[in-house]
């Protein structure tokens, strides 16, 4: 089972969090992804998943858009930049389908080192805005990894 995690591009600052739609500068950081990496996520996950703020929503649209994407969006909670990393992992270490999850940070930062076994505050990954990771688990969740091993797989930076 694989994730691959994609942070939100550019947005407009000034409205309500919630509300903040993508700039010009955004729309253009999705258009320049690596097609061969999003058309690899295509091939692996059944839907795009995304937050319901704004911004998260549009990237995910834009990345259906301009990669011809079949697959479908869906709203789901949890994954908002406050969000629970613990109770995101609980989710996906229930999971047997591979997923995308279209996020913000520090959420999606949190997430992946708790799935990777760092401790809080030692390091971890940078998530800029439409930066994509993808993790893979190794290993079932047990008494000792509650979420299951995982191994980073990749991840891409854009320019």
């Amino acid at each position: 089972m694989k994730i691959f995690l994609i942070r939100h591009a550019h947005a407009l600052s000034g409205k309500p969090d919630e509300l903040r739609p993508l700039s010009s500068k955004g729309k253009k950081q999705i258009a320049r992804l690596s097609p061969s990496l999003v058309k690899r996520i295509a091939r692996e996950v059944s839907v795009l998943e995304h937050s319901s703020l704004q911004r998260s929503g549009q990237s995910a649209q834009l990345l259906k858009k301009h990669f011809r994407l079949k697959q479908p969006l869906r709203l789901i909670s949890g994954i908002s930049p406050e969000s629970s990393a613990v109770k995101t992992a609980q989710v996906l270490s229930r999971s047997r389908r591979s997923r995308c999850l279209v996020g913000h940070n520090p959420h999606l930062a949190r997430l992946v080192g708790l799935l990777l076994g760092l401790k809080q505050g030692e390091g971890g990954i940078y998530f800029r805005k439409a930066a994509i990771v993808a993790l893979e688990r190794t290993a079932v969740p047990q008494s000792r990894h509650p979420w299951g091993s995982w191994r980073l797989l990749w991840m891409s930076v854009p320019d």
